[in-house]
């Protein structure tokens, strides 16, 4: 009960004497990585030693006095001395130390209420990245007075470890490895009770850019991208983006439903937790180039450059065409058009290269000068031997030839325009509708077929009396096409007729096609359907032909030949000028009545007003009691265009035949 109250007594005498002391207030410390200086006032209490503790019960086996000296000038300066190096000398809130001033000395004080000095040169050596890891710290007194040696405080509450043992004796107190958890932002760092270090996770950093037009999706690759969605914010030229992912963490990020038609830079931003990137991250959609027009190296000429992912603002768009710069005039998501220079030297697969901001394609598009090109070619009409052919780069006269397919012969212009966008040239009848290419400096444009009007001729005249067959040939025909060939004869024929498939005929230059023709007599205009083309041309019944004659009682004469039809109002007769009626017909005979004027005259036809091949001579013959059959020489007629040739034949040989004709009655009056 003694010790009880002893102890008790003690703990009240030292308890009043801590209180009747003050805690030393130094008015400065002079600090140095090897020294430090307490300045009192003379007046008030000083430090006399410090004992450094592990906790409340663990010393740290450092001797830590002061050499305080005289005073001078109402102050007293006081020298920390140390059995240990600087970078050796650490306690927790743990320790004491004692004070002493005019009434004496007092101990066991708690650090806490003591004014030490805080940490100085402090600098890290990097940042943790948000996946967690260790920084090294450098500084002076970094684990003077702490909560825990082997913890640093921090405002987010984050349990940031000392790695190493403070036992150690190498360990070095102002050289430290701290070990980060995963984590982001910024924080505040304590190394002692009382000054703050600001510091933070890694900023977002970005590797590469994945751009995927086909699924609209954007991939992001870098590092300390962190866990947390919430936490990030990402910019695409200033414009936020929502729907993305953490596909990886901390290093993969992909933003989904990014369409990007627009060539060019784009700025990336991120940040996460606040920590937004060190430097912004440009990503570049270079213009891809599909197609570009060529222009003559004589005048100025507009290039029309095609493709996707160029960019609307002209001012940011540069084209080079090998060592020339070309204008930009105007510039469209899809197409740029930029003027080039005349270049009389000209040349070819010169190299084309497009800047967008700073972007440049990476194609292999390559420029022609003075290439042609076939756009059209003014309507033609059936009697034109001329073609004016519409395009671009159509050179000089003395520079360009026309080159038509399945010809061998070049052909030469007959004038080409200043800016060389129409050319003429006489043109060929051709079998085939004309397929045209030009040739300008050893380049040879696209071809085009010439729209020439399709042009038809008949071959042969049909039979009169039965179906038969209608040869035409076909000038300037589409060969590319082998559909049947339709056509109407006048307006007598009700039916469309079907004629074959055009076709090349032996010994022919041009196309054929056959066609089935009724019977019928005279001339005819025939009008050919084929795919969209309408033609038009005239063919002739075949002739009537007179072969023989045969008189009846020597009043009745019968015609015979052919051709002559099945119409007594389509067949005139001209014989001893007059025109006899017609008593019958059909198409290989007619009859008519003679007079006796008639004999020894020439008999003419026309069926249909076509006129016969021949005329014949009616002859008249010696009475007997029989008919006789007489085949006259027909005697020739004047040819016209459509006549063959004269079947006459000369007055001995018709002499002969009535001689023996002669000798032939009186052996039968002799039987």
């Amino acid at each position: 009960m003694k010790k009880v109250i002893y102890f008790i007594f003690l703990f009240l005498f030292l308890k009043s004497v801590v209180q009747s002391i003050r805690a030393p207030n130094p008015e400065s410390i002079n600090l140095t990585p090897t020294n430090i200086t307490f300045r009192f006032k003379e007046s008030e209490s000083y430090y006399a030693s410090w004992t450094m503790k592990y906790n409340s019960t663990t010393l740290v086996d450092a001797q830590v006095s002061f050499d305080c000296g005289t005073p001078s000038g109402g102050f007293r300066n006081c020298l920390l001395i140390t059995n240990r190096r600087m970078s050796r000398l650490f306690g927790t809130t743990s320790s004491t130390f004692c004070a002493v001033d005019s009434s004496g000395q007092v101990c066991f004080i708690s650090m806490t209420n003591a004014k030490i000095p805080s940490p100085i040169n402090v600098k890290f050596t990097s940042k943790p990245s948000t996946k967690g890891g260790n920084v090294i710290v450098t500084g002076n007194y970094l684990r003077l007075l702490s909560q825990q040696l082997n913890i640093i405080q921090s405002s987010t509450n984050v349990t940031i470890k000392v790695i190493g043992n403070f036992e150690d004796p190498t360990f070095d107190c102002n050289n430290l490895t701290l070990s980060f958890p995963p984590g982001s932002g910024k924080m505040d760092l304590m190394f002692d009770l009382v000054k703050k270090f600001e510091f933070s996770y890694e900023s977002p950093i970005i590797n590469s850019i994945n751009y995927d037009p086909n699924n609209s999706k954007i991939s992001i690759y870098g590092d300390n991208f962190y866990t947390e969605k919430q936490l990030i914010n990402i910019l695409f030229n200033g414009i936020s983006q929502n729907t993305f992912s953490i596909i990886q963490n901390d290093t993969l990020i992909q933003v989904d439903k990014f369409i990007q038609d627009t060539g060019g830079p784009m700025k990336i931003q991120i940040s996460v937790n606040n920590i937004s990137m060190d430097t912004n991250y440009s990503y570049c959609f270079p213009p891809i180039p599909s197609s570009i027009n060529s222009i003559s190296n004589h005048i100025f000429g507009i290039v029309t450059i095609k493709g996707s992912y160029f960019n609307n603002d002209s001012e940011i768009v540069k084209v080079k065409i090998g060592d020339n710069d070309c204008k930009v005039l105007n510039s469209t998501l899809n197409e740029i058009q930029c003027q080039l220079s005349p270049d009389q030297i000209g040349g070819s697969n010169l190299n084309v290269k497009i800047n967008i901001g700073g972007c440049i394609d990476n194609s292999n598009l390559t420029f022609t000068y003075g290439k042609p090109t076939l756009y059209s070619h003014t309507p033609i009409k059936s009697n034109d031997t001329t073609v004016t052919l519409v395009g671009i780069n159509f050179g000089l006269l003395n520079e360009t030839i026309i080159k038509i397919q399945g010809l061998n012969d070049n052909i030469l212009p007959i004038s080409i325009n200043n800016d060389e966008t129409q050319l003429i040239f006489n043109l060929q009848k051709s079998k085939c509708k004309p397929i045209v290419t030009i040739i300008h400096n050893n380049f040879s444009s696209n071809s085009i077929t010439i729209k020439t009007p399709l042009t038809i001729t008949s071959l042969n005249s049909p039979f009169v009396s039965n179906t038969s067959s209608l040869t035409l040939n076909l000038i300037n025909y589409d060969c590319t096409n082998t559909a049947k060939v339709s056509s109407i004869i006048d307006n007598s024929f009700k039916n469309e007729i079907t004629c074959s498939k055009p076709s090349i005929q032996q010994n022919s230059e041009y196309y054929s096609t056959i066609c089935q023709i009724p019977p019928g007599t005279g001339k005819h205009s025939i009008q050919i359907k084929y795919q969209t083309e309408n033609s038009t041309t005239q063919f002739s019944y075949m002739q009537p032909s007179i072969t023989s004659f045969e008189i009846y009682n020597m009043t009745v004469v019968t015609i015979y030949g052919y051709n002559f039809g099945t119409e007594i109002s389509l067949l005139k007769v001209n014989f001893s000028g007059r025109n006899p009626e017609i008593q019958t017909i059909n198409d290989n005979k007619f009859t008519f009545t003679l007079i006796e004027s008639d004999y020894n005259s020439l008999l003419n036809i026309t069926v249909d007003g076509i006129q016969s091949q021949s005329s014949i001579q009616i002859i008249k013959p010696t009475p007997t009691p029989t008919p006789s059959l007489i085949t006259p020489s027909p005697t020739p007629v004047e040819k016209n265009e459509s006549s063959a040739f004269s079947l006459g034949l000369n007055n001995n040989l018709i002499l002969f035949i009535s001689i023996l004709h002669l000798i032939y009655i009186n052996y039968l009056n002799k039987k």
